[in-house]
């Protein structure tokens, strides 16, 4: 019996099946680090609409800081505040503890925490970023500095 197949086929068959299957497992690994990485970034009223299904899962909330909120813990690791934005039906409780916080946190300062919502509506955050307020943010353009 006379084979059909050339002499080296079996060899490429290989090399093919086996780049194939790298080919496969690099496309699963960015993949996955790429849905472990993403955070979705809400204001509190976009929060507030995905409602109990948003419970449990980690997100970056923005929001401006309602005005007296600002308390420390009784350690002095950590704050809680709320934050709100124009159409949100109600103000977020956010509560942060360890690390820094933000040396320009302060009423009506827009607020970045990232971190997740719990089931009876405080937002626990890992992280919290406050927007540095410009000077010049509606100066005229001759007086901006840009030096």
């Amino acid at each position: 019996m006379v084979s059909t197949r050339p002499s080296g086929f079996g060899k490429n068959l290989k090399f093919i099946i086996a780049g194939g299957v790298m080919a496969l497992a690099v496309a699963y690994l960015v993949v996955a680090g790429l849905q472990g990485a993403t955070v979705y970034f809400l204001t509190v009223s976009e929060l507030q609409a995905k409602g109990p299904t948003a419970v449990n899962q980690v997100f970056r909330v923005s929001g401006n800081l309602v005005p007296g909120t600002l308390a420390k813990d009784g350690t002095g690791v950590g704050v809680q505040f709320l934050i709100a934005d124009p159409s949100a039906a109600r103000p977020l409780p956010v509560v942060y503890h360890g690390g820094q916080v933000p040396d320009i946190i302060g009423d009506d300062i827009e607020i970045v925490a990232e971190g997740k919502l719990d089931a009876t509506g405080t937002f626990t955050a890992s992280s919290v970023l406050a927007k540095c307020p410009s000077r010049l943010e509606n100066a005229a353009p001759e007086e901006h500095d840009y030096q």
